[in-house]
């Protein structure tokens, strides 16, 4: 297949024996490596542009005879330098498969449900991409028989198992997974959203990697006018509303960072909010709420007895109930931190992110796991609220687990009755859910302080909590996490940051 840009390199098609050989190991990265990886990636974009569909190509299908694999699974090219199979579900299921080599046919193979896959990157470090789901495993199982010199023809399962390319969007479309959430439009809002919360501090912090015992790079999504990250997804949801020609009055339920963000969007933008929260929420909350203009009422205990009736207000007058963790663009307005992160260097080996409604780790979750699909992602909820990691644990089409109450200093991420939109999208993004106690989140705002000099409210900790709590499992890697909120009121500073006598 030629391209119109004659400096392409055309895609070999079935019947060229170039397909048929082994390819050789890449061995040194050198200058002929990185010339084979943008060969790849420029031809993927080019034929991604023209189709509007194609996720990886393998070197041979150019005639380059090397261990080479470019995906771009979104958000950009990953180069995958000798890559193997390390481990192999058992389990296994049939699939309609296409590839650029075989145009105009669709085959029906058998693959692996998942597999773990070793490679290296462009830089040369190695990189270990643990138990694929299902979508991504077959999509890698493809590229590397193309390593061996297999086409997908020769695995055809069964009668019947050629199509003709006709059948593509019934047979191959349907039935790879829709995310909710989109990465284009988290890539928008990296250069869309309101400037005064964009490009957020970000550095590898060497005392606090002393003291945890791993190599550890922090986001400071507090120094901004509301103090916390959820701006970006209050601005972007906001935006995507006046895209529809909507401006109407809205209602929403906070334990208060998220009613301060809606509110200052709301002020910027002249529309209407009134702010639902718990009778014990948080008095700096509830001030800077108020003072960003919005309606603050006073309902329930917690944060879900608050939602409850924000919704039956919202019902009653005919506003917007806006839903932290529900509307889409709110957790893709959040993914544009993990744009940032991860844009000049995206070697991480784990992510940690704290987890309340889902909005921040999901948005972070789906970028990242399309930009350096070999991270893990780790959410944290407190013990004392732990119904979306039970929700979570509960599996992919299983209804949330709700909690009777919750007991955490953590109220941004006190969680009792979880969103089943939210939980659905963490499946296949989100590697694992941890707990932390709060004794684990009072010490890791306490050494937050202590080594980078900034006050983090207890979610806002949670992602250093948990590294804290289970210093074993992050020791020597590569470590990623989000402070995620500061508002303490002076109280909770004394009780919560300040040392103990002799510390």
């Amino acid at each position: 297949m030629a391209f119109a840009d004659p400096t392409l390199l055309p895609i070999l098609t079935d019947g060229d024996p170039c397909l048929r050989a082994a390819a050789l190991p890449v061995g040194e990265i050198d200058r002929e490596a990185r010339a084979a990886v943008a060969a790849l990636a420029a031809c993927l974009a080019a034929y991604r542009a023209a189709n509007g569909y194609g996720r990886a190509i393998a070197a041979p299908q150019l005639g380059i005879a090397r261990r080479i694999v470019v995906l771009d699974l979104g958000a950009g090219p990953i180069a995958l330098i000798d890559p193997e199979i390390t481990w192999r579900d058992p389990d296994t299921f049939l699939v309609w498969d296409d590839c650029f080599s075989l145009p105009g046919r669709l085959v029906r193979v058998r693959r692996h449900r998942s597999v773990s896959v070793a490679y290296r990157d462009l830089a040369g470090r190695r990189r270990c991409w643990e138990r694929l789901p299902p979508d991504l495993a077959e999509l890698v199982q493809h590229e590397l028989d193309h390593l061996d010199g297999v086409l997908m023809s020769d695995r055809a399962d069964g009668a019947d198992a050629v199509r003709d390319m006709a059948q593509r969007a019934t047979l191959v479309d349907a039935a790879r997974p829709r995310p909710r959430l989109s990465l284009d439009s988290i890539a928008a809002a990296a250069r869309a959203i309101d400037p005064v919360f964009r490009d957020s501090p970000q550095y590898d912090c060497e005392p606090l990697s002393a003291a945890l015992g791993c190599e550890l790079r922090l986001k400071l999504e507090l120094l901004n006018p509301i103090r916390s990250f959820k701006a970006r997804g209050a601005d972007w949801f906001l935006s995507r509303r006046f895209v529809r020609g909507e401006r109407g009055a809205l209602v929403c339920a906070s334990a208060g960072n998220f009613g301060q963000a809606l509110a200052y969007a709301c002020r910027r933008h002249g529309v209407a909010l009134t702010v639902f929260a718990a009778t014990q929420a948080n008095p700096l909350k509830l001030e800077r709420m108020r003072a960003l203009g919005a309606q603050v009422r006073l309902h329930g205990i917690d944060f879900d007895a608050a939602k409850a009736a924000a919704r039956a207000y919202a019902a009653a007058g005919g506003d917007t109930l806006v839903e932290d963790g529900l509307d889409a663009a709110i957790s893709e307005g959040a993914g544009s931190i993990a744009v940032e992160l991860l844009r000049d260097d995206p070697v991480v080996d784990v992510l940690v992110v704290p987890l309340g409604n889902g909005a921040l780790l999901n948005g972070m979750a789906h970028w990242c796991k399309a930009r350096s699909p070999a991270t893990q992602v780790i959410g944290v909820v407190s013990r004392g609220a732990p119904a979306m990691a039970r929700s979570w644990r509960a599996g992919r089409g299983a209804a949330p687990v709700s909690s009777e109450r919750v007991d955490t200093i953590a109220d941004g991420i006190a969680v009792r009755v979880p969103i089943a939109e939210a939980v659905a999208d963490m499946h296949g993004v989100v590697d694992d859910v941890v707990e932390v106690d709060d004794a684990h989140l009072v010490a890791a705002m306490r050494l937050i302080h202590r080594h980078v000099g900034v006050v983090v409210e207890p979610a806002g900790a949670a992602g250093i909590a948990a590294v804290l709590a289970a210093p074993q499992v992050f020791h020597g890697r590569r470590v990623a996490s989000v402070l995620c909120g500061g508002n303490l009121t002076p109280q909770q500073i004394q009780t919560f940051i300040s040392e103990p006598q002799g510390a």
